[in-house]
């Protein structure tokens, strides 16, 4: 049994992201732009072999929101026709990078994170939505001391 030429380009395709995905832990590479380089390297099933060559994926930037409340910073992004796998990730000099790919499209955007405290970034997937949370440094003039607030006379 042969290997059909998709099934060959998704194995070199996973080699080329491992390889990527080494080379950021190791802090060597930035870690979104090269994501987005391997993103576009698959083509759909549904693109015939003489389109192939010509075919450009629809990169969009996800529609996002972002909000703070009590010291958590919640993130979430709709990326309509992806599954967990077809998304990826990282962290590099508190910017969170987000690549996904859905059949024709390409999703890409960058957040701010500044302040996150280490190891407090969690994401959960549902029904073509990403949302990340992480908790925010509190900062000294966060705080409200005692001594600034004012008492009212009568």
């Amino acid at each position: 049994m042969t290997e059909e030429p998709n099934d060959r380009v998704r194995q070199y395709t996973e080699l080329i992201r491992r390889l990527f995905e080494e080379a950021m832990g190791s802090k060597d590479i930035l870690p979104g732009e090269l994501n987005i380089i391997i993103a576009t390297v698959s083509v759909p099933n549904d693109v015939n072999a003489e389109a192939q060559h010509t075919w450009k994926p629809d990169i969009r930037k996800p529609v996002s929101e972002q909000y703070e409340h009590d010291g958590i910073v919640t993130i979430t992004a709709d990326l309509p026709g992806t599954i967990p796998g077809d998304i990826r990730f990282a962290v590099y000099q508190d910017i969170l990078y987000l690549v996904a790919h859905a059949e024709k499209t390409i999703y890409r955007a960058t957040y701010p994170i500044e302040g996150a405290l280490p190891d407090t970034l969690t994401n959960t997937y549902k029904n073509g939505v990403i949302e990340f949370t992480y908790k925010k440094e509190e900062r000294e003039d966060d705080k409200i001391q005692l001594n600034d607030v004012m008492e009212y006379d009568e």
